[in-house]
């Protein structure tokens, strides 16, 4: 699938359930979003996802690809 990040299109081949904060940190080398609490709480990892903020520890990473 391929993720838009900071308008470039990135190709990854992970599984769509994986959590898009480890996607972005460990797939794609994007440190900037942070891991806090894993569950949602605390905002660490915040970031905009197809528009409204969205905690990306607990989206999936299809949540953030474009449909095909």
């Amino acid at each position: 699938m391929d993720l838009n990040v900071n308008g470039k299109p990135l190709p990854v081949d992970v599984d769509p359930n994986t959590p898009l904060l480890w996607v972005l940190r460990a797939q794609l080398g994007l440190a900037g979003t942070k891991f806090g609490c894993g569950v949602a709480a605390c905002g660490a990892c915040t970031g905009h996802v197809a528009g409204p903020a969205g905690r990306a520890c607990s989206l999936p990473v299809s949540v953030a690809a474009p449909h095909r």
